[in-house]
């Protein structure tokens, strides 16, 4: 060892264990979320220094509270009995909160019960996540009601390569989520949320927080009746399978009162109002409606839902929405504190838009008078006038100090898919940019898509 490193290391090793503990705690901190060391998690490195090192670092529960078991990473791989390593891991966190992730996208038999492991500290669970394949959730069968007093926030997910191995239905239902009282956050990830969603019991009406991701073999009925009793939501992220049949009934109006974010994609062809038609959402102010194959926009069902919950949205977003402009003209006036427009590739985009948010002086109505922020990327170019694009935004740019009846735009960023922004209209705005106006004039995908001509 050079000198200088060792009479450097000799200095360390003088400090007292509780300088350390805390230097550890700092180190900890700084790295719980990364690996600095590519074989290492942060607390086992700590112990691979010397056996003072190693003393000081297991009698510090606080370091232990993190753990995470990835069956396809180098740390894993190097540990032949699983269980035991993370029986070892959590019992030196007691008595604190754990947060526990565990991802197993393998057959290997090692890990076959992993999720026995963190059994014995299902009481001082506080976050859990597990991607598994779905015979790895039946431990959890063995958790009484209530034993997860703790828990607040869960991710699970039935790993795909895996996950026909075994039958999906089970005979009796994970019941230990459905009475954690302290739980709010649930996240379901898979190629088969139904299986979760037929196995696993969750406190629904209680949750402030949902997540469920894109899955095509859960039926659209789950969905909504999943959503339905989430009366207490904040924030909900939901891919949705649009509705195919023409005559889903419809079903009591449901007022999620305290639902602020709503983001929904509808999936494959087919239909969305059904989800819209029995909801109430008086505290709603960001919603995101997106489309992966152009899902049919049912506008009466959603003016319904606008004049019943008194719609007034902060943030709207239209992504791939079969949606006339005459639609998206009828549900602006609504929205009078709309800060934001986010409008991509949906067929809403037309001169009447632009025309419409126009600032013609103190009188009159305005379309949107607290919008700051307007992100539009449209299908085709060639149908707008690229000056009405000009006149509204420098009719909502300005650099003095005279009253306004709107808000000054912050942010814009206009552009289509298959043409660019004229030159004359491009030099109005980047004058514009040059007062302060934050702009982009994204090219045209198209354009860039096609090969040069030769």
């Amino acid at each position: 060892m050079d000198t200088t490193v060792r009479s450097m290391f000799s200095h360390v090793q003088r400090l007292p264990n509780e300088l350390l503990a805390e230097i550890f705690l700092y180190y900890h901190e700084a790295v719980v979320h990364s690996y600095p060391h590519p074989n290492l998690p942060p607390p086992l490195l700590l112990t691979q220094i010397c056996s003072t090192w190693r003393h000081v670092a297991h009698g510090m529960p606080k370091l232990w509270t993190t753990f995470s078991l990835d069956a396809n990473s180098q740390v894993t791989t190097r540990k032949a009995d699983h269980v035991s390593f993370a029986k070892a891991w959590l019992s030196r966190a007691q008595p604190h909160p754990l947060c526990v992730s565990l991802s197993i996208n393998t057959t290997d038999q090692a890990f076959n019960r992993i999720v026995d492991a963190i059994l014995p500290s299902a009481d001082r669970l506080q976050d859990l996540r597990l991607y598994l394949p779905i015979s790895h959730f039946r431990p959890l069968l063995n958790l009484a009601v209530g034993s997860m007093a703790l828990l607040e926030s869960v991710e699970l997910s039935v790993m795909p390569s895996v996950y026909n191995q075994e039958a999906t239905y089970w005979t009796k239902k994970i019941t230990a989520f459905a009475r954690a009282p302290r739980l709010r956050s649930v996240a379901l990830f898979s190629c088969d949320v139904d299986a979760l969603y037929c196995n696993i019991q969750m406190p629904w009406s209680q949750l402030t927080k949902l997540f469920i991701s894109e899955s095509y073999q859960i039926l659209n009925t789950s969905y909504r009746d999943v959503f339905l009793q989430c009366t207490n939501l904040v924030d909900c992220t939901l891919y949705v399978n649009a509705w195919e049949e023409w005559d889903v009934p419809d079903v009591p109006i449901v007022v999620l009162p305290h639902l602020r974010r709503l983001v929904v994609t509808f999936i494959d062809h087919g239909r969305s109002s059904p989800f819209f038609q029995p909801l109430n959402l008086p505290a709603l102010k960001d919603l995101t409606v997106a489309t992966t194959d152009g899902c049919a926009w049912s506008q009466p069902i959603f003016m319904e839902l606008t004049l019943r919950s008194s719609l007034d949205l902060e943030q709207l977003y239209f992504d791939h929405l079969e949606i006339n402009p005459d639609a998206l003209l009828q549900l602006l006036p609504h929205m009078k504190s709309l800060i934001k427009l986010h409008i991509n590739l949906s067929k809403c985009i037309n001169d009447n838009l632009f025309d419409a948010l126009c600032y013609r002086g103190m009188d009159g109505q305005h379309l949107a008078p607290k919008l700051e922020i307007l992100d539009v990327y449209g299908f085709t170019g060639y149908d707008i006038d690229h000056n009405g694009i000009a006149n509204m935004i420098e009719s909502r740019w300005w650099t003095d100090d005279a009253p306004r009846m709107v808000s000054r735009l912050k942010t814009v960023a206009v552009g289509f898919y298959d043409r660019e922004i004229d030159a004359g209209v491009r030099e109005r705005l980047e004058h514009c940019s040059r007062e302060g106006l934050s702009l982009t004039l994204p090219l045209s995908k198209r354009l860039r898509e096609e090969p040069p001509s030769t």
